[in-house]
């Protein structure tokens, strides 16, 4: 394995990612009020826009390869660097501030707000706590009730829960970038044939709305970690794989939104093209120090710092404005920025008063810990690779 210089380490933060996340998360709000637009009109035949927009689902796949990545970075390091070990107890604080807070807020708001327009998709009092510990998508009853984009919630919380189980077993048998790669690459292609067949069995919501069925989205990210780890890319090579990446995303949308070639094919391949592609413009925005404009942006930039509450506070939003006749705008456009203008200062509000205060409160907890392991180690200790993770 080649030497990786200690100047070098990953960044930190990628404000490029954080745009994408962003664009993203604006990509399913737009999906969600015109899935209502159109449903209002009654189903017409879809023109080129309707099936342009119905393939920006795409943004949750991407949301897991963003999330893939970023999270198995730390491993990574641990791995091929020799640094300490990715600490569980900061891994696990740092999540919970993450999700939980505004998680349980939105959820909260969801809850009284279905209650009081009492709308089919509210939960009742004993299905609360279910909802609140991720475990809506393991029951017919609850499955996408209240909030329906939460359910990706629950795959994501699966996965925080197992990433560090995978982490573990690469620290002790994968310490090289071939190998990570290799075991990266394995759980993706099992991931994708476990979502393939259940997609061609025709599995019930309940598994497909799983981890399960969506771990090859992860690793995907996943692999990305391994191989863009400390490595730069050329400004011409980041661009040919912005556009290769590119190609694929569009090149899967295309395939699905028209419904081309056999239909058992796109059931067992599902959007692995796009996995592809989203993987490339990962690793692009993450090796190289071209810098888009468009994603280096304030607003996009702002977007993705609240690209987290404006995915779960824009269906309840939409539940709001159609809960009185006149409220809700009969033209797309209108629909959708009368969605915004509720769901942005909703989303800021969550960030400056739920989110950012309780992420300060984690860096601070965590932080204080390791300073504090830190003067008890001595030198010689300090200098010793990490050879097994560590709680």
């Amino acid at each position: 394995m080649a030497r990786v210089p200690e100047q070098a380490p990953a960044p930190t933060r990628l404000d490029s990612l954080d745009a994408l996340r962003g664009l993203a998360a604006l990509g399913i709000v737009v999906l969600h009020v015109w899935m209502f637009d159109y449903g209002d009109a009654h189903r017409p035949e879809k023109g080129f826009l309707e099936l342009a927009i119905g393939e920006l689902r795409l943004g949750v796949p991407l949301f897991f390869v963003l999330s893939g990545f970023l999270l198995y970075r730390p491993f990574v390091a641990s791995a091929l660097d020799g640094r300490a070990p990715h600490q569980l107890r900061r891994y696990a604080i740092r999540r919970v501030a993450r999700i939980l807070p505004a998680y349980w807020l939105a959820l909260l708001a969801g809850f009284f707000l279905l209650r009081h327009l009492d709308h089919p998709s509210q939960a009742m009092w004993s299905e609360l706590p279910v909802h609140a510990l991720f475990l809506q998508n393991y029951f017919v009853e609850t499955l996408k009730d209240v909030d329906p984009p939460m359910w990706t919630l629950g795959v994501e919380v699966a996965f925080y829960a197992t990433l560090p189980l995978f982490g573990w077993l690469g620290l002790r048998v994968a310490r090289t970038r071939t190998r990570q790669a290799l075991l990266c690459a394995a759980l993706a292609v099992a991931g994708a044939v476990v979502a393939g067949v259940s997609m061609v069995q025709r599995w019930e919501p309940t598994v497909t709305n799983s981890l399960l069925t969506h771990t090859h989205e992860f690793a995907a990210g996943m692999l990305v970690a391994v191989l863009a780890h400390a490595r730069r890319t050329p400004h011409r090579t980041a661009a040919a794989l912005l556009a290769a990446g590119t190609l694929l995303v569009v090149g899967d949308a295309v395939w699905h939104a028209r419904g081309m070639g056999d239909l058992e094919l796109r059931r067992a391949l599902g959007d692995t093209p796009a996995l592809a592609g989203f993987a490339l413009i990962v690793a692009a925005l993450a090796t190289t120090t071209l810098r888009l404009r468009v994603l280096a942006s304030t607003p996009l930039r702002l977007l993705g710092t609240l690209s987290y509450s404006m995915y779960l506070l824009h269906f309840l939003a939409i539940y709001w404005l159609r809960s009185e006749p006149g409220r809700w705008p009969e033209h797309l456009g209108w629909a959708l920025l009368a969605t915004l203008a509720v769901t942005l200062p909703a989303a800021a509000v969550s960030w400056l008063c739920v989110e950012r205060p309780a992420l300060l409160w984690a860096q601070r907890a965590t932080r204080s810990r390791r300073a504090a392991g830190a003067r008890d180690q001595s030198p010689s200790t300090r200098a010793k690779p990490a050879a097994a993770y560590t709680a």
